[in-house]
């Protein structure tokens, strides 16, 4: 079963993804923990071994890519990391908590001008989860978080500089499509302005849910 947390730059969904696998974990709730660049230097994914294990170059290399073909790797990779595992990682007596999934990357391409229509109709062949939890934050808020340590013109509209005003306009640009489309999809929508631990149980409790859902 499938729990996806998504969300812009910033909002936390590596870190929150981390506790609250580590807090199912400790409930005996069978739980896998999944990201997208798991695929690199890892044996439970041998048909990736020709790439190298240097993930920060890596990101550097796909960011410079033209938009279709950075859409396409960055689709190809997050799929990869789902569905090639050694074994097979979508079981239905396990957890499988995705940091970030399609979402947030799909949107992005979608503000750098990839058409709208065609990306949704990739990202459709993937598989759904049982539970989309969203955690939204503003971009001003992002910034204070991200500024000083990991801001990169991807996450800026390409801006070399990574000023504040770019982030914080391609950031609502980003968050506009995540908005719709968590309106339409039906996302659960959390405050990630709210203390960590708060958040951390509300996905908790939300994955327990399902998990017991699917029993």
């Amino acid at each position: 079963m499938i729990v996806s947390l998504v969300g812009s730059d910033g909002a936390g969904k590596s870190t929150v993804t981390r506790l609250v696998a580590q807090r199912l974990d400790d409930s005996e709730i069978p739980t896998e923990r999944v990201d997208r660049w798991d695929i690199v230097d890892n044996s439970a994914y041998p048909a990736t071994r020709f790439m190298k294990p240097d993930v920060p170059d890596t990101r550097l290399c796909v960011a410079e890519m033209p938009n279709t073909t950075r859409f396409l790797f960055l689709m190809w990779s997050i799929s990869h990391a789902l569905l090639g595992r050694v074994p097979e990682a979508i079981r239905s007596d396990t957890v499988t908590l995705l940091d970030g999934y399609w979402m947030k990357h799909a949107a992005s391409e979608i503000v750098y001008g990839l058409d709208s229509s065609w990306a949704e109709g990739v990202v459709s062949a993937l598989p759904v989860p049982e539970q989309t939890i969203y955690l939204r934050l503003s971009p001003e808020r992002a910034w204070e978080r991200k500024v000083g340590r990991d801001v990169v013109p991807y996450e800026c509209g390409m801006d070399p500089e990574c000023a504040r005003e770019s982030f914080l306009t391609h950031q609502e640009r980003l968050l506009s499509v995540l908005d719709g489309w968590a309106e339409r999809y039906g996302w659960l929508t959390v405050d990630a302005e709210e203390p960590l631990d708060d958040v951390v149980e509300r996905v908790v409790t939300e994955a327990s849910r399902v998990a017991v859902g699917a029993r």
